[in-house]
């Protein structure tokens, strides 16, 4: 009786594509990192918004987080290549948070934050289904790039923390007109969101193929 024979390793990650998706995992938390942590302060200290607004607002974002996906995943299964429906949907994405920053209606911002969360939500999946198609090893080697994420997202932290206490923070002023100078100075993690979002759109399109689906 013959031996079963032994499957044969994945070939190694090349060093291309391990650049390619660890800095397209990079921009994408990235974008999300630069102003969700800066939510709540910037709409309760800048715009007077109390809880239940301000959990409207959370919750829109959820409900992006639900059905985005859905209609994303159809897209991408049917009629356009990932990369392409990633680039389309960041450049979109971006667009609709810069004007996060300036509007001051509860309204408007609730309608903003409903139309942001149904196109960015669902490029996070999106990013994790390109990944998978083409990693040699997906257990092996998606840990690897997904990290890349997480230091994005803690980057662009650290980096909007350093440009409040420099650009936003009166020298010599009462606290409480430091407080409300940082308030308003969150509104720049929404301009800074799209500045990385034109930059992730603009790079989608250098990925790798990844067809539809059905095709």
């Amino acid at each position: 009786m013959n031996e079963p024979q032994a499957a044969s390793p994945a070939p190694p990650l090349s060093p291309s594509l391990n650049f390619k998706l660890s800095t397209m995992m990079f921009f994408q938390y990235a974008i999300w990192g630069a102003w969700l942590p800066f939510l709540w302060a910037f709409l309760q200290g800048h715009r007077g918004m109390d809880g239940a607004a301000i959990g409207n607002m959370f919750a829109a974002g959820a409900v992006g987080a639900i059905f985005g996906p859905f209609f994303a995943g159809q897209l991408a299964d049917r009629y356009f290549s990932t990369e392409k429906l990633l680039g389309i949907s960041h450049l979109i994405g971006a667009g609709l948070i810069w004007q996060l920053a300036t509007i001051d209606s509860k309204t408007g911002f609730l309608l903003f934050s409903l139309v942001y969360g149904l196109v960015y939500a669902p490029t996070l999946s999106l990013t994790n289904s390109l990944a998978f198609h083409h990693l040699p090893d997906r257990d092996r080697d998606f840990g690897r790039v997904r990290k890349w994420g997480t230091l994005g997202w803690i980057a662009v932290g650290l980096a909007m923390g350093h440009w409040l206490a420099f650009q936003h923070t009166p020298a010599g002023a009462a606290q409480d007109v430091v407080n409300a100078a940082q308030a308003a100075g969150k509104a720049d993690a929404f301009r800074l969101s799209a500045v990385l979002g034109v930059v992730m759109g603009l790079y989608c399109f250098t990925l790798p193929k990844t067809p539809p689906a059905s095709s």
